[in-house]
């Protein structure tokens, strides 16, 4: 996944924030630790050699780090002209991916009815959508209705009700951006706990509070097959390390870290592994706090949850037939004065599990 297009962005943009792997606006910025200069997250994954010849590299091994501070807020201030050609609206880089998931949606053709949104390529959020039209455009032939109700039990014995509940998540919540894919949510509004405030259209989680409980907070769409990676940014403003992972299954007290029960799969950024009612777990990993940027992926094929940070690969964490069955959310649980900023749609680095 390389930056996004120059074209997008207004006024002239500032040399410093081009890429020089793929000679777009940064995304993700990481900066070369001897010049300073930018690359997006994605082309230096393998560390290249810094195309700067300002670079005094000189044949060291080659090192990027995520930006911060001042050139961090100024990045998060730039803006860019949304995908859609529809709509073509300037959005900070900090609110692009939440308002193209909204802004390239379509309109289901029952929409007066449902009220739902589409895929582009798609006509109907539901079957149910699909063959009300059908019967409404036929509304003169009684024998023409017969046969489409007859299509739709035998579409719908084909395609069980969960099926079309699932697509229909995915309709509503996968955007429409070239070259990115992936799994995408949002942190769920009614599977938080006490406390716990989310912002940036429900992607940023923040507690702060006087008492010292882990509070719980899950992702809004269940997995329920297959091979899911998302990321979390650190808050600047954590002062207490997070527990992050997964959770398998629908009961959960969200006033408690929800690693503490066996359904419950984390990775503690002391550099532990937390599993069930344990005070302490195995070292894994690095330490993980105020900075960086923490990557998860699940593979419910092979019941496996691993991490990376800033593209530093652990290696798997956890194997377990429970990561095999869904429904599994992601999950994070806070701490007294903690939070940080989910990042979805994103394809698997190759170097993960």
């Amino acid at each position: 996944m390389s930056g996004y297009d120059i074209s997008r962005f207004q006024p002239t943009l500032d040399y410093h924030y081009i890429c020089l792997a793929c000679n777009k606006l940064v995304k993700d910025p990481q900066e070369c630790f001897y010049c300073g200069q930018l690359y997006c997250n994605d082309c230096v994954v393998q560390k290249p050699i810094c195309k700067s010849p300002d670079c005094p590299s000189q044949g060291k091994p080659q090192q990027y780090d995520k930006i911060q501070g001042a050139m961090l807020r100024a990045y998060r201030n730039l803006k860019l002209q949304c995908i859609n050609p529809k709509c073509k609206k300037e959005v900070s880089i900090v609110d692009l991916d939440q308002h193209q998931m909204e802004c390239c949606k379509s309109k289901c053709q029952n929409f007066e009815v449902c009220q739902e949104f589409v895929l582009n390529e798609s006509q109907f959020c539901s079957l149910i959508c699909k063959y009300t039209d059908h019967l409404f455009n036929n509304a003169g032939s009684r024998k023409e209705q017969y046969e489409i109700l007859k299509r739709y039990v035998t579409e719908l014995q084909t395609q069980p009700f969960q099926q079309q509940i699932k697509q229909k998540l995915i309709n509503q919540q996968l955007p429409i951006i070239s070259g990115e894919g992936g799994t995408v949510f949002k942190w769920d509004k009614n599977k938080c706990g006490q406390g716990i405030q989310l912002t940036m259209g429900d992607t940023q989680v923040f507690l702060k509070e006087s008492s010292y409980i882990f509070r719980t907070v899950l992702g809004d769409m269940p997995f329920e097959s297959g091979v899911h990676y998302w990321e979390i940014e650190a808050d600047s403003r954590t002062e207490n390390e997070l527990k992050i992972g997964v959770y398998s299954g629908n009961t959960l007290n969200l006033n408690a870290a929800f690693c503490d029960i066996n359904q419950g799969f984390a990775y503690y950024g002391l550099a532990q592994l937390r599993n069930g009612h344990t005070a302490s777990g195995s070292t894994y990993g690095k330490r993980f706090k105020k900075d960086g940027v923490l990557g998860v992926c699940l593979n419910m094929n092979n019941g496996t949850l691993s991490f990376q940070l800033n593209n530093e690969y652990w290696g798997i964490a956890f194997r377990s037939d429970l990561l095999k069955k869904g429904p599994i959310y992601a999950a994070v649980a806070l701490l007294h004065c903690a939070g940080c900023t989910l990042k979805t749609g994103r394809p698997k680095p190759s170097f993960m599990e």
